[in-house]
């Protein structure tokens, strides 16, 4: 769940999910159980997921899926690369910083393969394109990239990156725009905190497109390139996860209202009923323009659209503003359509 969005979210307690902290390594004697980190709290970007965990996707094919709360945003690849995570939610541009910092991981599917990523404000800010950002306050919810992309922007602008301010606000990205805590918040998305703020006060909305950002997938699913090599139980519950996956994310894209029954207990006391629908309503629709190529099948990615975005990154400092190290990286080699559903 994304604050009031993703900060009430905040309340919620999920039987079926732990906090990362608390759980051990991914090994376990039950050869079905899958830990799976989110990237946020629940929330309708997850419509594939717990649609396929209501229907009983996961079920048949033989898996026990646990939904982990993550402790940080930018914890996904670390736990995964550590195996204290089977597989996570998490960003291409996350995966391709964390190859970059040698961590290992990869790309399996993705969740959202577009961009949703944006820059909302009040209207009332002022804020009209990135050239309006100099001198204001900008919060983000604390991923590598975030504050990289920013910077770029800004320089795009022709403005001073260092002029803008970027608290880390975690999961709190609506209450700091709402309370006025910042003047814009980066990272926020159209179909969820752009529709819980857009019944709350006039915002305007820049995506990452119309501030100069190329397309990337946003959510993807990460998973241990090493364990998918050596381990041929953990490789068969990756495929099985993203066949049961792939159910439910096209149970969804049938019924909207069968992905609200799914999302519904999820997230309760995160958004009231009508709000919620509102926002699978919206993420359907987005989900329906497929990724970059107009593919609609679920989770295929193009791995010279990725190995392109890691070039563009690179050429533009992002890979040195996140790690210190503008290394060369194939970004090709940071996904795969291998496991999923024929």
């Amino acid at each position: 769940m994304k604050p009031l969005i993703r900060s009430a979210a905040l309340l919620v307690t999920v039987a079926t999910t732990l906090s990362v902290t608390a759980c051990g390594g991914a090994e376990d004697d039950n050869t079905g159980h899958t830990r799976v980190l989110l990237d946020w709290n629940p929330n309708p970007d997850h419509l594939a997921l717990y649609t396929a965990d209501h229907t009983g996707a996961y079920d048949e094919q033989g898996l026990d899926v646990e939904f982990l709360l993550p402790g940080n945003t930018a914890d996904a690849a670390k736990d995964v690369s550590l195996g204290r995570a089977d597989l996570a939610i998490s960003y291409e541009t996350d995966t391709i910083i964390a190859r970059a910092e040698g961590l290992d991981v990869i790309n399996v599917g993705a969740l959202i393969p577009t961009p949703l990523n944006s820059l909302i404000t009040k209207a009332s800010s002022g804020i009209t394109e990135p050239s309006d950002l100099e001198g204001k306050s900008v919060a983000t919810s604390g991923l590598p990239s975030q504050q990289a992309t920013l910077n770029y922007i800004a320089e795009q602008a022709g403005i001073d990156p260092e002029s803008i301010t970027m608290p880390n606000v975690q999961q709190n990205l609506n209450q700091a725009l709402l309370s006025d805590q910042v003047d814009a918040i980066f990272g926020a998305y159209p179909n969820i905190e752009g529709v819980e703020l857009a019944q709350r006060t006039d915002i305007t909305t820049l995506t990452a497109a119309e501030m100069g950002v190329p397309s990337s997938a946003e959510l993807v699913i990460i998973a241990n390139p090493t364990r998918l090599s050596e381990d041929d139980a953990y490789a068969d519950r990756v495929r099985n996860f993203l066949a049961g996956t792939a159910d439910g994310h096209d149970a969804a894209m049938r019924d909207a209202a069968l992905a609200v029954d799914a999302l519904t207990p999820e997230t309760a006391g995160a958004y009231d009923p009508d709000l919620l629908a509102a926002m699978v309503e919206a993420t359907i629709d987005i989900l329906e323009k497929g990724n970059s190529d107009g593919d609609t099948t679920f989770g295929v990615q193009n791995p010279q659209a990725w190995s392109d975005y890691a070039d563009w990154m690179r050429e533009n400092g992002l890979l040195d503003a996140a790690t210190g190290s503008n290394a060369l990286i194939n970004g090709a080699d940071a996904t795969t359509n291998d496991y999923l559903p024929a």
